[in-house]
């Protein structure tokens, strides 16, 4: 087995993902993937207040009650599905590890039956692991348990693979600058109304994984890997290439771009951030991050930028080494693509303790 890099990459694991990513780009840059669709469109934010984004955090111990102050104050759920309109659950499933690094099955289960309760005709729970950096998606499902379970309450649970083009679907749309196609899970691009589940954690590309960022498991992986190579600028497990070769799979500001414009091309209608643990000062995939329990919080919106905003203040509070400047890039680009405000004095913060 190849060697391990502080990335908990082996140098074949490197070579596999760049070389996959690399030959898959080059195919759809060169038109193999014809045909492209107009992005998600979802339904409007209807969660605002004398024309504010409405956030809603709550604390608490007991989720349940925490989960139905937050959407009382929020209006309900009737606006997405009190027309039966279905629903997906968008949570975070990347890694085969448990809550905070992943998304608690329990928490799911729950919004799914509160789905249910307000009138969806059907709820289903959907991620694509990143085949590459975390072995098979079945590792990942099969760590959670969340088929079996899913289906003994009648939930269905669907593992994409971020590796296989036929499960996803190519979108355009004018002003994207990362990727002017940005490839898209069917599951997701088709979905009525996406309910998105992230963790609050650190991550070692984007600084921060919340609404926003957990939107790259709907995107096909050959997008994903590439953005993250430039992000990362994997040198450790680049050994021996020139400091130009380097510097050719560095570039940051596509990476924050492509975070925004991934969001875009998904566009949740809620997202639901859970907060009751968050994991801090170091990334899921470093092994240096540190588990803070006890924060008890779960944050509730359907502005994205917004939501991110307040969660970086709450990072901020519990993790020294972390400041919502390093996330100011994807703010804005989020903000500029409409998906929000990143001004929190411009939405109605709404705090209660149950």
């Amino acid at each position: 087995m190849g060697k391990k890099d502080n990335n908990g990459l082996s140098r074949r694991d490197f070579i596999k993902l760049a070389a996959g990513g690399a030959a898959a780009l080059t195919a759809w840059g060169s038109g193999c993937f014809t045909g492209a669709q107009g992005p998600r469109a979802g339904i409007p934010n209807p969660f605002v207040q004398g024309g504010q984004p409405l956030v809603v955090s709550v604390q608490g111990k007991d989720p349940e009650r925490m989960l139905r102050a937050a959407l009382e104050a929020l209006g309900s759920l009737k606006p997405l599905v009190g027309n039966g309109n279905e629903t997906l659950i968008k949570p975070n499933f990347i890694f085969p590890q448990p809550f905070p690094i992943t998304a608690d099955p329990e928490m799911i289960f729950l919004v799914a039956r509160l789905l249910r309760e307000a009138g969806s005709r059907g709820v289903e729970v959907f991620d694509a692991p990143g085949t590459y950096l975390v072995g098979t998606e079945r590792q990942t499902s099969s760590f959670n348990d969340i088929v079996r379970r899913g289906h003994e309450q009648g939930i269905a649970v669907t593992i994409g693979d971020a590796g296989r083009r036929r499960e996803y679907v190519k979108t355009k749309k004018a002003g994207w600058r990362a990727y002017p196609e940005i490839i898209v899970h069917k599951k997701i691009h088709q979905a009525p109304v996406v309910v998105n589940m992230p963790c609050l954690k650190r991550h070692h590309s984007s600084f921060l994984t919340c609404a926003l960022k957990n939107q790259f498991g709907a995107i096909y992986g050959a997008q994903r890997w590439d953005s993250h190579i430039r992000g990362e600028g994997i040198q450790k497990g680049m050994k021996g290439a020139t400091e130009r070769t380097k510097a050719a799979f560095r570039d940051e500001t596509h990476f924050m771009t492509a975070l925004a414009e991934f969001a875009d091309a998904v566009r949740p209608e809620l997202s639901i951030v859970d907060a009751r643990a968050i994991l801090i000062k170091g990334g899921p995939t470093r092994g240096k991050g540190e588990i803070k329990e006890g924060v008890n919080r779960i944050i509730l919106s359907g502005d994205m930028v917004a939501l991110d905003a307040y969660c970086s203040r709450l990072m901020e509070k519990y993790d020294e080494t972390y400041t919502t400047e390093m996330i100011r890039p994807y703010l804005r680009v989020a903000e500029r693509l409409g998906l929000g405000t990143m001004d929190l004095k411009k939405a109605k913060i709404i705090e209660i303790t149950v």
